[in-house]
């Protein structure tokens, strides 16, 4: 039953007795007026419970639900209800006898005015009273540079400063790492055995360099690092300077023994070609001679035998000869290879120092990239290793957070006092202006020697 304006609310105190003649005849019958009595105590029961569930909702009347949203409905007189569902992933709930009602982007009271059409069209009730509730907010999300990142329950009002409180704090280092004093001693640790390395690398190419110039000792480089004590940097000099003696010792015997076998095949190919001058002259002399031999036949001077003895004798001169000849071929073409072979020698050694060098530098190049790193990751340890304040952080700390209404998702660049919806995903980070993993702009990366330049072809040997 549905009472009138002037019904609900009199201008003055009516009497139920009144009331009931006024508006039902036959009031005086009796147990009529008791009953009328609680029938006007039920009706303005009704009436100060849906006031009540009209105001509750207009306190929530700016929130629109969404997907993680857990809800209570209540439909006054329903025994299937009050009922706690979610907002499932589609943006609606399920109710009984109603099935899926589209809940995303609605308010309280919204929601409430599309459950009760719901109940008229169906016909279920023809006068409902739907009461909606907030039972738990969807979180909120935070990421990056916290103490806890995770999933958080949202609370109406909070703020990105309230929201880091909850997350634990500002804290760069990830969740599980252990403390930053542990941390620092292990990277100083560290960097100490990259310097160690490095001076190493700088000693080798120094050694290389004198090496390409066929010096006997080199100088170490004037930097060695803090970390190293005397004794470790007279053993590593002490170790390539033995690698310097023993691969020029090494690299000289081998020229020294190319060269006896040019210097001997010269002298052999010198020797057959005298022997082979000789020889053409004799065998030139004997031309004469056999030629002169026979004239004198044809004149009847000599007889044939003479002439014959002379053929044999020029014939043999020119086998000689020829054999001569051969001889030179082959002590010229052991000449040749005997120079190739110490020209290769030299060029082979060239190269492999070289080689040996370009290696070595970048080496060096990556070792002194990881000292940067080391350094740099110390001096942000230094900086953000421990919880820090927005004040202590000023400028060093990006917030964004990512919010996504009905129709599109943005990002909102905020601060400490930017306020959080509920399903917002709050991404706190480090913004590297304090020089952090900066590059290289010395120049030293492609000669970390101070001895000289790098190493350049056509240099051994001269």
């Amino acid at each position: 039953m549905r009472l009138r304006a002037d019904q609900q609310f009199p201008s003055k105190p009516l009497r139920v007795k009144d009331w009931g003649r006024r508006h039902f005849p036959g009031f005086e019958l009796p147990g009529f007026e008791l009953a009328a009595d609680r029938m006007l105590a039920m009706i303005g029961g009704l009436a100060i419970a849906f006031v009540l569930l009209t105001a509750d909702a207009s306190r929530a009347d700016g929130y629109t639900f969404d997907t993680g949203d857990i809800l209570r409905i209540s439909v006054i007189g329903e025994q299937s209800y009050p009922l706690d569902v979610v907002v499932d992933d589609r943006g609606s709930i399920s109710l009984p006898m109603l099935g899926d009602i589209q809940a995303r982007g609605l308010t309280t009271v919204a929601l409430s005015q599309a459950i009760q059409r719901a109940l008229q069209q169906q016909k279920l009730i023809l006068e409902p009273f739907v009461k909606v509730e907030i039972g738990q907010y969807r979180p909120f999300f935070i990421s990056g540079t916290v103490a806890h990142p995770g999933s958080y329950p949202f609370q109406p009002g909070i703020t990105v400063r309230h929201a880091l409180a909850i997350a634990g704090g500002f804290r760069a280092t990830a969740v599980g790492n252990m403390e930053p004093a542990l941390q620092i001693a292990d990277l100083r640790s560290a960097r100490a055995g990259l310097a160690i390395e490095e001076y190493r690398l700088k000693v080798r190419l120094a050694r290389l360099q004198a090496e390409s110039r066929q010096d006997k000792s080199f100088v170490a480089p004037p930097d060695p690092p803090v970390e190293f004590g005397g004794h470790l940097i007279v053993d590593i000099v002490a170790s390539e300077q033995a690698q310097l003696d023993a691969r020029l010792a090494a690299y000289r015997d081998d020229i020294s023994f190319l060269e006896v076998s040019l210097d001997r095949a010269r002298k052999e190919a010198d020797m057959v070609a005298a022997a082979r001058t000789e020889r053409e002259k004799t065998a030139n002399i004997q031309l004469e001679e056999l030629q002169s031999a026979r004239s004198l036949r044809e004149k009847g001077l000599v007889t044939n035998s003479n002439v014959m003895t002379a053929e044999r004798a020029h014939t043999s001169y020119r086998a000689e000869l020829a054999q001569t000849e051969l001889q030179q071929e082959q002590a010229q073409q052991a000449m040749l290879t005997s120079e190739s072979e110490l020209r290769k020698k030299k060029q082979s050694y060239e190269m492999d120092l070289i080689s040996q060098a370009q290696d070595t530098q970048v080496e060096l190049g990556k070792i002194q990239s990881q000292i940067r790193y080391v350094a740099d990751k110390l001096l942000f340890i230094f900086t953000y290793g421990e919880q820090r304040t927005f004040d202590d952080l000023q400028g060093s700390v990006k917030i964004s957070i990512f919010r996504r209404d009905q129709k599109v998702a943005h990002d909102i660049i905020a601060d400490e006092n930017t306020e959080v919806l509920a399903g917002d995903v709050i991404e706190v980070s480090i913004v590297a202006n304090k020089g952090f993993y900066a590059p290289d702009t010395s120049g030293t990366m492609g000669t970390p020697n101070a001895q000289g330049p790098a190493l350049q072809p056509s240099i051994v040997g001269q």
